[in-house]
C-alpha cells in the first residue's frame, strides 16, 4: 500500500497554517508531528481526513450529507486513501458523495479554511475503537447549479439554517463566508 504523500501533506497544512493563522492550530499542535502512517483510517488513536464545505453558484446554500453512521447532516468528506495529499482526498469524497455533476462545477480552494479535531465513536461493526479525525476542509464554490447525484442522500441549506447554525463547525465555517456572488473566505 502507498502511503501519505508526507512531503505534499506537510506543505498543504504549512500552506494553510501561513494563510488562516487565525484558526484552531492548537487542535492540530495536539496532534503533531504528523507522519505518514496518520494518513491510514488505522491509526489511533487519530488520523488525517479531509472533507469540502459545497457554497453554491449564488454562494447562500451549502450541500450537506446525510451521514450514514453518524445520522446527522455534514460536510462531504472522509478518509484519505493511499498516495492523496489532503485537497485530492476532498475532491474525490465530493465526487463520490455528492457526485460527478457536483464535481465537475465545483472551483476547490487550493488551502484549507478550516481544521478541526473531532471525537469519532467506537464502531464495533468496522472494529474501530473511539479515535479522533484531525479534518481539514476546503471551500468548493459551484460555477452552476447542478443536481447531486452521488452516493449519500444530500440536502442544500441556506448558510444560516438552523442544522448549519446548531453544528459548531458548519456555523463556524458558514459565518466565515461573504454573501456575495463570489464567496470568499474572512475569517482566519
Amino acid at each position: 500500500m502507498d502511503e501519505l504523500p508526507l512531503a505534499a501533506v506537510l506543505a498543504e497544512i504549512a500552506s494553510a497554517r501561513a494563510a488562516r493563522p487565525g484558526l484552531d492550530w492548537a487542535a492540530f499542535d495536539r496532534c503533531a508531528p504528523v507522519t505518514a502512517a496518520h494518513g491510514r483510517r488505522s491509526s489511533f488513536p487519530w488520523h488525517l481526513t479531509a472533507s469540502v464545505f459545497v457554497v453554491d453558484a449564488a454562494g447562500r446554500r451549502t450541500l450537506l450529507v446525510e451521514h450514514p453512521t453518524l445520522g446527522r447532516l455534514l460536510q462531504p468528506g472522509g478518509h484519505l486513501e493511499a498516495g492523496e495529499t489532503l485537497r485530492q482526498a476532498a475532491a474525490r469524497e465530493l465526487r463520490e458523495e455528492c457526485g460527478a455533476a457536483i464535481a465537475g462545477v465545483a472551483v476547490l480552494d487550493e488551502t484549507a479554511i478550516d481544521v478541526d479535531l473531532h471525537a469519532i465513536p467506537a464502531n464495533p461493526r468496522k472494529g474501530e475503537p473511539e479515535h479522533w479525525h484531525l479534518d481539514f476542509c476546503f471551500i468548493a464554490r459551484l460555477s452552476a447549479d447542478v443536481p447531486a447525484d452521488g452516493e449519500l442522500p444530500t440536502r442544500w441549506l441556506a448558510l444560516d439554517a438552523e442544522p448549519v447554525r446548531a453544528h459548531a463547525r458548519l456555523a463556524r465555517i458558514a459565518t466565515g463566508l461573504s454573501l456575495d456572488q463570489a464567496p470568499a473566505y474572512r475569517r482566519g
